[in-house]
């Protein structure tokens, strides 16, 4: 059993004592798997294959430091042929169809430090990013195995806004017929003439991690953004014609209910067709979970700490902001003018995707409400029986 991912690049042989595998990986995994078929056939040594932790007997060894993929043009493109008859229709309403939808990583790291965020530490602080080339060369595999959708899934796409221009113009020069999600943006890479040409590429959705409705939040999590900013970003896609997510987060260590209710007021300022709401996470290896670990409010061996008062880590326990997160949400949508809004830019787009996600969502929560009733009505009557 070989393992890899974020656990294993930044706890490699915990990550096997703990579930019980032969090797974990570290850091990238296409080109090291071949390394391992070959010490699997006896033709190398498990020693010499560099970022891996092995079992020999009972003891856990390790080989040569890792290597990071340099030249990501190397790493070959997934075989999606292998998984296009699954679907993701659980996570989608309307149902996406079998083989229409995958997704694309065109850089890996962030070239940014967000207190909160893990991926610094799990991209061991480098940002490495794909050709021009190679990108449209898998775009265009994409297109003729039959894809329609591709979520562009990097940790900060267009943070490289050159190559992110020239990718845009070759999806147009190419004429490559595919609709793109963007799920990781910052707002301080909007502009004009960049969100026009993503338009004209296919980019039908954007999201951004926008945290906080608070200048002084925003600032503790070292995001080197502007509300001002913020505000001009969302407008400014809103305007071209994409659909706007964002995302927020709550609980800093020093944030009150009037921090959150300016959040939940900012969110309703803005132009945006999805949104929500989180619990701040400590999140292993990222700058929040370090300083944690070292004020002894949380072991080492916590990985996915949420924000709770009990551990000295905020003024509210995680219930109660899990619960002004949901009261947050259903503020939201819960106003007419972003029915309406929302049903026009639908309406001028072509494409109801949202609309539908929303009505769905409202009568599953209908049902699942009948359905709780229903089973409190029956074990009523049992107990009523048994008296």
């Amino acid at each position: 059993m070989i393992i890899g991912g974020p656990h294993c690049t930044l706890f490699p042989e915990k990550s096997l004592e703990e579930t019980g595998a032969d090797i974990s990986v570290q850091g990238d995994g296409e080109l090291i798997i071949n390394d391992i078929k070959k010490a699997m056939n006896g033709k190398i040594s498990f020693s010499d294959i560099p970022g891996i932790y092995y079992r020999e007997g009972n003891k856990i060894k390790k080989g040569p430091e890792l290597k990071l993929i340099e030249d990501l043009d190397s790493a070959p493109f997934p075989s999606r042929h292998l998984v296009n008859k699954y679907t993701y229709g659980d996570q989608f309403n309307p149902k996406i169809k079998n083989g229409d939808y995958t997704s694309i990583i065109t850089s890996r790291g962030c070239p940014y430090a967000c207190r909160f965020c893990s991926r610094n530490s799990v991209s061991m602080k480098k940002y490495r990013t794909r050709s021009t080339k190679n990108i449209l060369k898998e775009l265009k595999q994409i297109q003729a195995e039959g894809y329609r959708y591709v979520a562009i899934v990097d940790d900060s796409f267009l943070s490289n806004k050159k190559q992110a221009h020239e990718l845009l113009d070759g999806i147009i020069k190419e004429k490559i017929k595919l609709k793109f999600i963007i799920t990781a943006a910052r707002v301080d890479a909007a502009e004009k003439e960049l969100f026009q040409k993503m338009k004209k590429a296919g980019v039908t959705h954007i999201q951004y991690g926008l945290e906080s409705g608070n200048q002084d939040v925003l600032d503790f999590y070292n995001k080197n953004i502007t509300l001002e900013k913020i505000r001009y970003a969302v407008n400014l896609s809103d305007k071209i014609g994409l659909f706007n997510m964002g995302s927020f987060i709550l609980g800093a260590p020093f944030e009150t209910k009037e921090h959150f209710e300016r959040t939940l007021n900012f969110a309703k300022s803005l132009p945006l067709d999805s949104v929500g709401f989180a619990t701040l996470k400590y999140m292993v290896g990222s700058e929040l979970w370090c300083n944690a670990v070292k004020d002894g409010k949380i072991s080492e061996n916590d990985y996915f700490v949420p924000a709770d008062s009990k551990r000295g880590l905020g003024l509210f326990t995680e219930s109660e902001i899990v619960q002004y997160c949901i009261k947050a949400r259903g503020d939201y949508y819960a106003r007419p003018s972003f029915m309406l809004r929302l049903f026009i830019k639908s309406l001028k787009n072509d494409d109801f995707g949202f609309v539908k996600s929303y009505i769905s969502l409202f009568f599953s929560d209908i049902r699942d409400g009948l359905k709780y009733l229903g089973m409190m009505n029956t074990k009523k009557e049992s107990t009523y029986n048994k008296k």
